[in-house]
C-alpha cells in the first residue's frame, strides 16, 4: 500500500459520511477502554461492547474512551450514536489515509493526526492514524492498534500526579498531543544523529551504498514532514480557537505545545536541507575524483605524445638514416625521451597542474 496516499477505490460513488474502512487491519478485534475520573474517583475498565458507554455521556466526571482498532464500521457507528458524533467525523476516523486536520462541530472538536515510530533495526518510519474527539465532558481517542505512547498519561491518572485529575478533557487532549509531539522530536533526533554523520563519510568514502542511504533518509524525512507540517497547523489553529470546549486555562499549555511543534517542524526542514546538501556534496566529491582521474589520464597521454613521435621517427623504414648506424644511438634516444618526460613534468608542476 502506498505510504503517501492510500487507495480510495472502495469509496467511489458513495455519499459523504459513508463508513468505509480504508487502511490495513492491524489487530484481530477492536478494544474499548474507558477511563472515568475526577480528583477523587477513578474507573479504568475494558469493555466488550459500546453498550455500557451511555452513562459516560451524562456523568459529571471526565471520561476518556480509547478505541484500538478501526476496521469495524458497525462499532464506530454505535459509538457515534452513543456520543452524538457526526458521520463525517466517523468517516474521517476510519480512513487511515486522512490528512491531519482540525474540524469544529457543534457537538465536538475533531483532531486527526499521525503518530510516528522508528524501528531500531531499520530507518523506515512507521506512521499510524490518531483521531481525537473532544466533547464537553468526554475525550474519545481512536488508534489503529495498541501502543505504549500514552502509557505515561494513564500512569499519571492512576497516581493522581500533577493537575491531570483536577482538570477537564481539554487538558487531557493537550496532554495526549504533547506525547505525540514529544515522540516526533524523539524520532527526528534519532534520524538526525545519523544524518549529521554523513558529512565525514562523504569526504572519506563516497560509496554507492552511502548514496543509497542518503536517498533513503531523504524519503523518510519527507514522510516525517508530511505528518509534522499539518500537525503544526492544527496546534496553531487550537491556539487561536475560541471554541467553548477549550477553556482559557488551557491556552498557555497550547502555546507551549506550539513551541514544540515549531521546533519539530524546523528540525525536519533543517535535516531536509542537510540531506540535499549531502547529496550535492556527494556529487561534487565524485566529480572531483573523476576530474582527478581524467587529469592523470590526460597528462599520461600528453607525455606519451612526443615519445610516440620520437619512436615513430626512428621506426621509419629508411635505409639512409645517420643515427641508425651510431653505436650509442639507442641509448641517446632513450635519454632524449627521459629528458622530454622530465621537462614536461617540470612544466606541469610550474603551472600547478600537478
Amino acid at each position: 500500500m502506498a505510504r503517501f496516499l492510500k487507495k480510495r477505490d472502495s469509496k467511489n460513488g458513495l455519499p459523504p459520511g459513508s463508513l468505509i474502512f480504508i487502511g490495513k487491519q492491524k489487530i484481530e478485534k477492536p478494544r474499548l477502554r474507558i477511563i472515568d475520573y475526577d480528583s477523587i474517583m477513578l474507573r479504568d475498565d475494558y469493555l466488550d461492547s459500546p453498550e455500557g458507554l451511555s452513562p459516560c455521556t451524562q456523568s459529571a466526571t471526565t471520561s476518556w474512551l480509547n478505541v484500538e482498532g478501526l476496521h469495524e464500521p458497525a462499532l464506530m457507528e454505535s459509538i457515534g450514536k452513543t456520543f452524538g458524533i457526526s458521520s463525517l467525523i466517523l468517516e474521517d476516523i476510519i480512513n487511515t489515509g486522512q490528512r491531519p486536520k482540525l474540524d469544529e462541530y457543534p457537538e465536538a472538536l475533531f483532531v486527526s493526526l499521525k503518530t510516528l515510530s522508528l524501528n531500531d533495526e531499520e530507518t523506515r518510519i512507521h506512521a499510524e492514524q490518531l483521531s481525537l474527539v473532544l466533547q464537553t465532558k468526554c475525550l474519545l481517542t481512536f488508534l489503529e492498534q495498541p501502543g505504549e505512547m500514552f502509557a505515561p498519561v494513564q500512569e499519571r491518572i492512576r497516581n493522581q500526579a500533577g493537575r491531570l485529575r483536577k482538570l477537564g478533557p481539554d487538558y487531557l487532549l493537550y496532554t495526549l498531543l504533547d506525547c505525540v509531539f514529544e515522540n516526533y522530536l524523539k524520532v527526528i533526533e534519532i534520524m538526525g544523529e545519523r544524518i549529521e554523520e554523513f558529512d565525514e563519510e562523504i569526504l572519506d568514502n563516497p560509496t554507492t551504498e552511502l548514496l543509497e542511504e542518503i536517498n533513503a533518509y531523504r524519503r523518510e524525512i519527507a514522510y516525517i514532514r508530511k505528518a509534522v507540517r499539518p500537525a503544526r497547523e492544527i496546534i496553531l489553529k487550537l491556539v487561536k480557537s475560541d471554541n467553548e470546549m477549550i477553556t482559557p486555562d488551557i491556552h498557555p499549555y497550547l502555546r507551549d505545545l506550539l513551541d514544540m511543534a515549531e521546533q519539530a517542524y524546523d528540525s525536519v526542514d533543517i535535516y531536509r536541507e542537510m540531506l540535499n546538501d549531502h547529496l550535492n556534496s556527494y556529487n561534487m566529491v565524485i566529480t572531483n575524483k573523476l576530474n582527478d582521474v581524467m587529469k592523470f589520464l590526460t597528462m599520461f597521454a600528453t607525455i606519451f605524445i612526443p615519445l610516440s613521435f620520437l619512436a615513430g621517427v626512428y621506426g621509419m623504414n629508411f635505409e639512409v638514416m645517420p643515427e641508425l648506424h651510431y653505436r650509442y644511438g639507442y641509448y641517446t634516444l632513450l635519454g632524449v625521451m627521459v629528458g622530454v618526460v622530465l621537462i614536461m613534468l617540470s612544466y606541469f608542476k610550474k603551472k600547478k597542474w600537478l
